[in-house]
């Protein structure tokens, strides 16, 4: 579920900010620097199941536990939303389409966090989504 909803969600958004605000200047594609063939696959698959586990514990799961503990009625929403502000802009390099997908597509998987309480379901969806877009 994590993969089909956030990853609509950025193809949606990054599509309709492209036709919004036009072509963006640049981004950087990790396809274009990794190797062809079987390396290359297997440099895609590392980067896409490291980026989906240490995103999601840095910019959800470490976050969330200092969050929650630090009050006593926390904020799902301003959690979500700043959290996903933070992931966005971490994101920088793939250009604005990006960071706006970026942002649109992580609200959607930490209420999917909030939901379940678990963080794999997350790491999942958030690798398959980098191995979809690293193609």
């Amino acid at each position: 579920m994590v993969f089909v909803t956030a990853g609509l969600v950025f193809l949606v958004a990054r599509n309709l900010s492209w036709r919004t605000l036009g072509p963006s200047p640049g981004s950087f594609q990790l396809a274009q620097f990794s190797p062809r063939g079987l390396a290359g696959a297997a440099v895609q698959t590392y980067a896409a199941v490291s980026a989906g586990l240490v995103e999601s514990i840095f910019f959800i799961g470490l976050p969330w536990l200092w969050y929650s503990s630090a009050r006593q009625r926390p904020s799902e929403l301003l959690f979500t939303l700043a959290v996903s502000a933070v992931f966005a802009l971490a994101h920088w390099e793939h250009g604005r389409h990006g960071v706006i997908a970026a942002f649109f597509a992580h609200c959607v998987m930490c209420r999917w966090f909030l939901c379940w309480r678990t963080l794999w379901p997350v790491v999942l969806g958030h690798t398959l989504i980098d191995m979809a877009v690293f193609v």
